[in-house]
């Protein structure tokens, strides 16, 4: 990896002396301008930000490449796009690293990634986050697609699955890859956290970004992007409070006083990636043949909580202090799509496939299966996960007078899709129980100890997933100019699967009227659905994670099983069933002044049988069920479930104002605007079997994930000054304040809203090169402490926070053009 980089960095470099003037600075805050075209949302005719009927965001590649040599893809749109959401998980294996994310108060699996267009694949890593809304969902990994290599994306902000199918509830994100026949653009980056009072130095980040254009043919061209990051790993914790050792002969062990109390080692991970990417056209005639394609390989290592010789975690012959555990991740994923275009009589035909695939294998080092005892590895290979998925499209469209001379768009097609999520358990010896109980002499003797690899997921051969499913849709989109000032579009959209989503119908009506020429009106109605990802269906696992039980937060082994297991129909689980929307939105766009545009939109969306895990369950029935099919008893055990129903309602707005001061240089200032309140309609009835157990399928902390783990509101405040060859860019960013319940109201948790500051200055060193320095979060905020026992030693910030517990963040950059 270091290799990798190097290299890329020396050709980029050598690369900067001979090119193109560098692209023009840009404000950090998403702002639509007035003549923006855009693509998504509106098949066979290209409109602007301010007349498409539907809210769009459109956010350069310039701005991408800013924020992208420090941030994930995801965080990068979370700084950009009000309604955009993205936490910074610490010590959750995979989601420290795949994190979760979503759009308008939804998560991630609501919202569908394209890219030119094309449906993106999901990842092979399911959202298990606590306190995550797209629990076992796959939604799309956004950071595997390298930013060297994006032009633009733009986030339509509404429910679209009448255009584009499953998953669109929210809205869609469509990366627009590079195209350029030429010149080339790289950067390379290097910067790390604030110093912590206790950990020191940490999170230091390198990265280097390259893209090149080249011609093919006359009309073709071919562009080649890479990038690689190398980052360590980010800690913030605090002392452990139990016993590090056990008594001796009743008095306390003399290493008590001086023992290590922070093996709490969670927080953002140790990470390797790289990422390449390839976008290409050549035109034959009237013919055009397309392809484009994603690399992405990463490595992470995240931290876990410390186990401690005084507990039956441990082998002191192996670790006679205690150990922290590690999680470790290997990860493959790749996309690849060809196709072509051609007019034929008056129709634009585009016939194109897409493949795309994730593969991880997870695993755990610095740890031990303790049942074992002193033959136990202290390495483990747990299980692998693949998710793949091919996608074939024929898509048509056509404009036609009607109406005398009134303009009617008219596109229509079809899509088959294969899709399978499988998993295998790998090493036996990671989940397997040797029986180990501890000998006479040691202060846990005659105890037996913890069963499976300490800080690890395990996936034991009867957790084992092997599911896939076939879908076909057809659609059809109308869009007429039924005057110079009105536009109305309406779509519809049949999709089946041949598993148990079945066959569902869905449809959208929206429409644009101008009101003066610097005042527009819209509005949209649809409905949507969302059928149950494969893994939601499939995916079963046993793992210890951090969870708040009874007042404080404490490590516990949680199970889950699958729907269709023995234990979930036991406890009264029913086959999954597609989530249904129904989309409501209303805005205005105004463009009264040259260089200033504001666009407001309110909405809501509603949701029925949304999918999540229940609650987690314990009690002696629950025990006697595992222990029935062949588990210990000890753990808590959790299955997906249509759970309930949601009504999300919010407003965007956002405005920008582009304007000289003469000799004084230019100003573009932005503003941004998200509020949103999600309100619980309906929980699914207690199952018999569980009310027989005197347990509720979804508890009061589950339910407050969906209500109040999030901001409701959101304010950004962009500032870009510039004069020659120096440049400013300024940034104000206002989250919300939060909450986390507790199914006993007495330990409810409540955050603070807080500002956090980003701050950038640039030079232009020469008309090709730029040199840049600034700190994310200059103030070094911290969300507010945990007020709960917190007897692991884990992080005392809130864990949820949309900013991160981990302080502020300073950089230089080096960019250039060629």
């Amino acid at each position: 990896m270091r290799t990798v980089l190097l290299t890329t960095s020396v050709f980029a470099l050598a690369a900067a002396y001979g090119g193109t003037a560098f692209a023009q600075d840009t404000t950090q805050a998403a702002a639509p301008v007035a003549d923006d075209i855009v693509v998504t949302g509106s098949r066979g005719q290209a409109r602007t930000v301010t007349t498409s009927p539907t809210p769009i965001d459109v956010i350069s590649g310039e701005q991408i490449a800013q924020l992208g040599g420090s941030m994930q893809l995801r965080d990068v749109l979370s700084q950009l796009v009000p309604s955009f959401q993205s936490q910074q998980v610490g010590s959750s294996s995979w989601n420290s690293v795949s994190r979760p994310a979503g759009l308008r108060g939804l998560s991630g699996v609501h919202v569908l990634v394209l890219v030119n267009g094309k449906r993106r694949h999901n990842s092979a890593l399911i959202d298990l986050n606590s306190g995550s809304t797209s629990m076992g969902g796959n939604p799309v990994d956004l950071d595997q697609i390298p930013t060297s290599a994006i032009a633009r994306i733009e986030v339509l902000r509404d429910g679209a699955a009448a255009q584009y199918g499953s998953d669109a509830i929210a809205g869609v994100i469509n990366v627009i890859l590079k195209d350029n026949p030429e010149g080339g653009s790289g950067s390379i980056e290097a910067g790390q956290r604030y110093k912590d009072s206790v950990n020191g130095s940490d999170g230091e980040t390198i990265s280097a970004q390259l893209s090149k254009g080249f011609h093919l043919g006359e009309n073709g061209s071919i562009v080649l992007s890479a990038e690689g990051k190398l980052q360590n790993a980010t800690v913030r914790n605090s002392d452990y409070t139990g016993r590090v050792y056990s008594r001796i002969n009743g008095a306390n062990d003399p290493r008590e006083a001086t023992a290590d109390r922070r093996r709490y080692q969670g927080g953002l991970p140790q990470l390797h990636s790289i990422q390449l990417a390839e976008n290409s056209h050549i035109e034959a005639g009237d013919l055009t043949i397309y392809t484009n394609a994603t690399f992405g390989y990463r490595e992470a290592r995240v931290g876990q909580a410390g186990r401690y010789p005084s507990t039956t975690s441990d082998i002191v012959e192996i670790y006679p202090d205690g150990f922290t555990p590690y999680y470790t991740l290997q990860e493959t994923d790749w996309q690849a799509t060809a196709g072509m275009k051609q007019a034929v009589d008056g129709w634009n035909l585009d016939l194109s496939t897409t493949y795309g695939r994730d593969y991880a294998r997870s695993g755990a080092d610095n740890t031990l299966n303790a049942s074992l005892g002193t033959s136990s590895p202290t390495s483990f290979d747990t299980f692998s996960s693949a998710f793949d998925q091919w996608t074939t499209n024929f898509d048509a469209t056509k404009g036609f007078e009607v109406m005398g001379g009134r303009n009617l768009q008219v596109s229509s097609g079809a899509e088959f899709r294969y899709e399978s999520y499988v998993t295998k358990s790998l090493d036996r010896l990671s989940w397997y129980n040797g029986g180990y109980t501890y000998p006479s002499g040691s202060a846990l003797a005659g105890q037996p100890a913890a069963v499976g690899a300490q800080g690890a997921t395990v996936v034991t051969p009867s957790d084992e997933a092997n599911a896939k499913r076939t879908i076909g849709a057809a659609y059809l989109d109308l869009a007429l100019d039924v005057t110079d000032r009105l536009l109305v579009t309406g779509a519809g959209r049949f999709e089946t699967y041949d598993d148990s989503s079945g066959s569902v119908w869905s449809g959208k009506i929206s429409g644009l009227w101008k009101a003066t020429d610097w005042l527009n009106f819209r509005g949209a109605f649809s409905n949507g659905f969302r059928a149950p990802s494969l893994s939601q269906q499939a995916y079963a696992q046993t793992a210890t994670q951090v969870s708040l039980v009874n007042g404080s937060y404490q490590l516990i082994e949680s199970k889950i099983v699958q729907t269709g297991s023995a234990i979930a129909q036991a406890l009264g689980a029913k086959d999954l069933k597609p989530e249904k929307s129904r989309n409501y939105s209303f805005g205005v766009t105004l463009t009264p002044l040259a260089g200033f545009t504001l666009t407001v939109d309110a909405y809501q969306i509603n949701i029925d049988d949304r999918i999540t895990l229940t609650g987690l369950l314990s009690s002696a029935g629950v025990r006697q069920i595992l222990r029935d099919n062949g588990f210990s008893g000890d753990q808590y055990v959790r299955f997906f479930a249509n759970a309930i129903d949601t009504r999300t309602r919010g407003i965007d707005a956002v405005a920008n104002y582009s304007f000289t001061l003469g000799d004084f240089g230019q100003i573009r200032a932005s503003a941004a605007y998200n509020y949103n309140k999600t309100k619980i309609t309906h929980v699914a009835d207690n199952p018999e079997e569980l009310a027989n157990l005197g347990l509720t399928l979804f508890d009061r902390q589950t339910r407050g994930y969906f209500t109040v783990f999030t901001p409701k509101d959101k304010i950004i405040l962009g500032l870009n000054w510039s004069k020659g060859p120096v440049s400013i860019n300024a940034k104000e960013t206002r989250y919300g304040s939060w909450k986390a319940l507790a199914n006993d109201p007495a330990s409810d948790q409540s955050y603070g809203a807080k500002w956090i500051t980003d701050l950038e200055v640039g030079y232009r060193i020469t008309e090709k090169m730029k040199v840049a320095v600034g700190a994310y979060n200059v103030f070094n905020v911290y969300p507010d402490k945990n007020t709960v026992a917190n007897t692991i030693g884990s992080s005392p910030y809130g864990s949820n926070s949309p900013f991160g517990a981990y302080g502020g963040y300073y950089y230089g950059r080096l960019s250039f053009d060629f």
